[in-house]
């Protein structure tokens, strides 16, 4: 299979929001935010547009806590972390500003429920003038609209939906070497029930089958009869 990123629905859509933020009039709020439940895609997409973008890309963790938030956002930024949080900040707000370099901050969910690290992130948007996009799990969207010092700032919300049909073909037609019939799609698509990441192992495991049995289009009747979609011929046997 190709390595690439296939303009799905969700995709097309992410690349639509992150367009808006990086080019809103001035005034415009600057955040973003990505989520939805795991499978679905996201984290394949983000590191495209992170990497397209030259984004700034951190990780919060369960730990996290505004001087060490600082001190990671600085350190990708090639920055030494001052003594005081204030310091750091002037520092990041700075190169931030002098690059135009978008934020993203990972697993999302650990950082809007506290005060300190929702005022730290609103204080870099704020005075940066950057983007700033979270991302995060299906319901950190009703954790940030109790917080309207971040939601208000919101401009963009990018939920990660399941895969459609469409979605399950187009990444066929451009990921595969070799051709799959719509009925054999069709029940990928039923077997997967919209998981970005089932499909993708689908679609792998379908053309590694396919190429053994030298075929150019793989059809229903040639998908062994039984046989997940989610496991390779060897953990299958």
């Amino acid at each position: 299979m190709k390595s690439k990123i296939v303009p799905v629905s969700n995709v097309t859509r992410l690349s639509a929001a992150a367009d808006a933020l990086l080019n809103r009039q001035p005034g415009m709020p600057g955040m973003g935010l990505i989520y939805g439940d795991t499978g679905a895609g996201k984290t394949t997409a983000t590191t495209w547009l992170i990497t397209r973008n030259n984004g700034v890309y951190v990780r919060a963790l369960s730990t996290t806590t505004p001087s060490s938030l600082l001190r990671t956002i600085a350190r990708e930024l090639d920055l030494d972390p001052r003594p005081s949080n204030v310091e750091t900040v002037e520092l990041i707000v700075q190169r931030l500003a002098e690059t135009g370099r978008p934020v993203f901050v990972d697993e999302a969910d650990y950082l809007v429920t506290q005060q300190r690290l929702v005022e730290t992130l609103r204080d870099i948007h704020d005075l940066a003038t950057v983007p700033v996009v979270l991302i995060g799990m299906s319901g950190i969207e009703r954790k940030l609209r109790s917080r309207p010092q971040l939601a208000g700032r919101m401009s963009q919300w990018v939920q990660f939906k399941p895969a459609t049909r469409d979605d399950i073909s187009l990444m066929a037609t451009q990921l595969c070497d070799i051709d799959i019939d719509a009925d054999l799609l069709q029940r990928l698509y039923d077997a997967t029930q919209g998981s970005m990441r089932l499909a993708v192992v689908g679609l792998s495991h379908i053309e590694h089958i396919g190429k053994a049995k030298g075929l150019k289009t793989m059809t229903l009747a040639d998908w062994p009869r039984g046989r997940s979609f989610s496991f390779s011929d060897s953990a299958a046997a």
